[in-house]
């Protein structure tokens, strides 16, 4: 299974975070009815923000990728065996283990951002935002390639 189709299925069976929520009826245009408001003048460190999140989750994808081949502490049965589940579990060839469900995360994460970045660009009528490198210090993660 190709690392597309992997990280496609982990997003079909995690869904649409954003489905059915009253942050999904605001992005679809719905917004006023369920009540909420956009603050424009934050939505670009808002995007900022999620893009620096959907990067530490593939960082941390990458992580999840290692523990497919960390060696057992041991030949006897159950460090062999401890080690083969921890590989299953954190990146097999299904779509249900951590890796392509922090793949898919990610991706859902880069597409909020995207659609909040054409969303504020029609806003404004412009063809380009500027947009902030760096996430707000309120953002806990730590730096892509740290782990929590």
């Amino acid at each position: 299974m190709s690392d597309e189709e992997q990280l496609s299925g982990a997003a079909s069976d995690t869904g649409n975070v954003l489905d059915g929520t009253a942050l999904g009826a605001l992005l679809s245009g719905n917004g006023a009815a369920a009540g909420f408001s956009i603050n424009y003048e934050r939505v670009p460190q808002s995007i900022a923000d999620l893009e620096h999140a959907a990067d530490y989750l593939r960082s941390q994808a990458k992580v999840a990728q290692g523990l497919a081949s960390i060696p057992a502490p041991g030949m006897d049965g159950v460090s062999l065996n401890a080690v083969a589940q921890i590989g299953k579990w954190a990146s097999d060839s299904g779509a249900n283990n951590l890796e392509a469900n922090l793949l898919a995360g990610a991706q859902q994460l880069r597409d909020l951002a995207h659609k909040l970045r054409e969303d504020l660009k029609t806003y404004l009528q412009v063809e380009a935002l500027s947009i902030p490198t760096m996430p707000s210090s309120e953002l806990p993660l730590p730096s892509p390639g740290r782990s929590l």
